[in-house]
């Protein structure tokens, strides 16, 4: 197998690192196994580890200490890491002896991983999650189906055992009745459940038996209009559980797993009960920095609460600063890293950085934060929410239906990152796919209070809300060099116009308190390429009194057929720099006065002349006679980068230079144009396309031998072996490919992204 140096050199480093600290400050490495382990061991060697959570969290860490947990061991419980290294000797947990992910499960604590009041923690390679019971069933008295006051008996040998809900007459009848059991036992044969109501008519209606499973069991009966008897009936008394609510109501409750030592009820002595972290880090005393959390697996954070609308507070890592502006206690979170990971089905944000405590305080923020190569995919709510934080980078990652709801408890609403009250953010190279929810819902959007905002280089594909969503209260914040196809499909659930209905673009003044509104400074929107099919009409909506707000050099395609598209700027109050944008077919588009100022109307010729709306930001280029090539409005004037009305970034969407002295093309791609860019070229090698929902070719010259391509993840995990000169990616998830090619005595490595 080739070596593919480059995407292990981080751990390489990592290992050189450990020795040289080893060698120089008696720094100590430990190991733990569940499976091999004994916590009488001295956990300082393979051969000597450590077994339990509990022995880690009875020790203090030290500047350099650093934890080994084996590969493929399963731990339940949270751990919490107790000491902080230091800039050049970070505590640093990791993985040995295999290739599979140590795994701990949060089991109904509060986290998986809790890090509080301490620093300098670098985590690598493991696997989190955190869905289980927040109650203790070790330690509760177990009842079961045939505990007197709860059931009674029921009316045959088959359904032996009733709970009653609700009768006619006594006030909750009509009502919907969620009933919840959390069973730990059940008999060998198993046990089933039957939903037992009466109709309109008071006759019996008796639902399709359904199995009982371990763990927690829900079962909702809808609400109507007359008075009626809803039972719960089991097959068997010998269903045993240790918690039973009925319509958030605790009919009986086990005892609630609480972390010794993790006290007070404002952290509810670490119980997971109300809500639910892959990993948390807590700054209530004093200023924290240099966290990294590099290649993991968050999954699967949800809460258990009594009330079904909480279901949804699971977080996959929260960094959270306390701070008392009373006592002048003021605590930030500075010198994070989040690369490589991948945070999946959460209740809500797959990661969020929150300040307490700093309202209207602007000067005092969380500061340099790193998210690098991420998977954000099937989150509830959004993928990335910073609030009160400045200096972020948000590159190279993938946002895949934010606002899931493939699991009922998931919030079901979120834009694939939103920075709120930020400052200096840059979101570049990230693809923003499938968002879903009734608001919001933008592939990316920016929330109100941020200064210098950017979002550019990204393709933004199927969001349900729209592409384009900027609120009050900015300044220098906006959008360039974006490929959207698709977004802004939503309709207004009522059908009202310049709603919620998605957007292509929407400017809001909006600021968090109706009626005050708050007018931004210095947005903008330009250069971007927009894609509309003929299935969609989404709109373009600015509000009255949003500021100034600068639109140039967009190229927005729509299908020829389909709805009018709709469009409104509101002049009152606004200062409107709108010029030099391309619609085509503008005969779709009920186009307003202020967006024909100095328009362009051609057909620009892009590469996907079929105009059906490919996933594909390649084929969103333009070819070498399309009339939007230096037809741009020049945008120059300073040379500070941060200045992004002024100074338009030097770079388009695919990495070809933009003048300062010249009119750029319109749209996202500044070339001269092109017939073939779809394809990567490496000396005699050539892969096509490098951007594909199925198969790559490889055009070789002056070869003609066998070909083995190696293809790797992101983070460096070995997929598969392919030969030939045609790869299939059918089955790969989405994301970013590696494939090494191996021809004679040679190699050379592309990078190919699958849609």
């Amino acid at each position: 197998m080739a070596q593919f140096i480059c995407l292990f050199s981080k751990k390489i480093t990592l290992t050189t690192l450990s020795i040289f600290i080893l060698i120089n400050t008696k720094a100590q490495v430990y190991y733990v196994s569940s499976s091999q382990g004994n916590d009488l061991n001295n956990g300082l060697s393979i051969q000597t580890p450590f077994q339990s959570l509990e022995k880690l969290n009875s020790m203090q860490f030290n500047a350099g200490d650093s934890i080994y947990f084996k590969s493929g061991d399963c731990w339940e419980g949270m751990f919490w890491i107790n000491g902080s290294g230091s800039f050049s000797q970070p505590i640093v947990i990791d993985v040995y002896g295999g290739n599979n992910r140590p795994i701990i499960n949060g089991f109904g604590y509060q986290a998986s991983i809790l890090i509080f009041n301490d620093e300098h923690i670098h985590i690598n390679g493991l696997e989190l999650y955190n869905s289980f019971s927040h109650l203790d069933s070790s330690n509760a008295t177990t009842i079961s189906a045939e505990t007197p006051n709860l059931f009674s008996n029921g009316p045959n040998n088959s359904w032996t055992n009733v709970y009653t809900a609700c009768e006619i007459g006594d006030g909750n009848n009509g009502a919907q009745q969620i009933f919840s059991i959390n069973v730990t036992s059940l008999p060998p044969q198993g046990a089933n459940y039957r939903i037992a109501r009466t109709v309109a008519n008071q006759n019996w209606y008796f639902a399709p038996a359904q199995p009982l499973s371990l763990g927690l069991n829900t079962i909702t009966v809808n609400a109507v209009n007359f008075d009626r008897t809803v039972k719960f009936q089991f097959s068997s008394g010998a269903v045993e559980f240790d918690a039973i609510s009925l319509n958030g109501q605790n009919m009986y409750l086990g005892s609630v797993k609480k972390l010794p030592g993790f006290g007070g009820i404002e952290n509810s002595w670490g119980s997971g009960k109300n809500v639910r972290f892959g990993i948390k880090v807590v700054a209530s005393t004093k200023d924290l920095e240099n966290f990294s959390f590099n290649n993991l697996f968050i999954h699967d954070i949800y809460p258990t609460p009594d009330i079904s609308e909480n279901n949804h507070l699971g977080y996959g890592i929260k960094l959270e600063s306390q701070s008392d502006t009373v006592s002048g206690l003021l605590n930030t979170i500075s010198n994070i890293k989040v690369i490589n990971t991948t945070i999946s089905e959460t209740g809500h944000y797959g990661f969020w950085i929150k300040s307490l405590g700093l309202n209207g305080i602007d000067s005092v923020k969380n500061n340099q934060i790193l998210v690098e190569n991420c998977v954000f995919e099937h989150t509830g709510g959004s993928g990335f929410v910073p609030n009160k934080s400045k200096n972020i980078l948000v590159q190279d990652c993938i946002f895949n239906h934010t606002g899931s709801s493939i699991d009922s408890r998931m919030w079901k609403r979120g834009s694939g990152m939103w920075p709120f009250d930020c400052k200096n953010v840059v979101a570049q190279h990230n693809k923003f796919m499938n968002a879903h929810g009734p608001m919001d819902s933008y592939g990316s959007h920016i929330d109100y209070g941020n200064e210098n905002v950017v979002f550019q280089y990204n393709y933004s594909y199927n969001n349900e809300g729209g592409f384009a969503e900027i609120l009050g209260d900015n300044i220098n914040c906006g959008y360039r060099y974006n490929i959207s196809v698709n977004d802004g499909y939503r309709e207004d659930p009522d059908g009202t116009p310049w709603n919620k209905k998605g957007k292509i673009f929407w400017v809001s003044n909006f600021c968090g308190q109706n009626p005050i509104k708050c007018p931004s400074v210095g947005t903008f929107i330009y250069n971007n390429t927009i894609f509309v099919n003929d299935t969609l009409n989404p709109e373009i909506y600015f509000w009255p009194n949003v500021g100034d707000v600068h639109v140039y050099n967009n190229l927005i395609v729509v299908g020829q057929n389909g709805e009018i598209i709709p469009t409104l700027i509101e002049n009152n109050l606004n200062n409107l720099y709108i010029s030099h944008n391309l619609f085509y077919d503008s005969s779709r588009i009920n186009l307003d006065n202020d967006l024909k100022n100095n328009a362009l109307y051609e057909d620009p010729l892009l590469l996907n002349s079929a105009y059906l709306g490919v996933n594909n930001p390649a084929e969103y280029q333009i070819q070498n006679n399309s009339s939007a090539i230096g037809s741009g409005f020049l945008i120059n004037g300073s040379t500070d980068t941060i200045n992004y009305l002024e100074h338009n970034g030097g770079l388009d969407y695919f990495g070809n230079s933009v003048s300062h002295y010249s009119p750029s093309n319109i749209g996202a791609f500044n070339g001269s144009g092109t017939m073939d860019i779809l394809s990567t070229k490496l000396g005699d090698i050539k892969i096509h396309p490098s951007v594909t929902d199925d198969f790559v070719n490889i055009f070789m010259q002056k070869y003609s031998g066998p070909i083995l391509t190696e293809i790797y993840a992101m983070n460096g995990d070995f997929i598969s072996t392919q030969s030939g000169k045609k790869l299939s990616f059918k089955n790969f998830n989405s994301g970013i490919y590696f494939c090494i090619i191996i021809y004679g005595n040679k190699n050379k490595t592309f990078k190919v992204v699958k849609l």
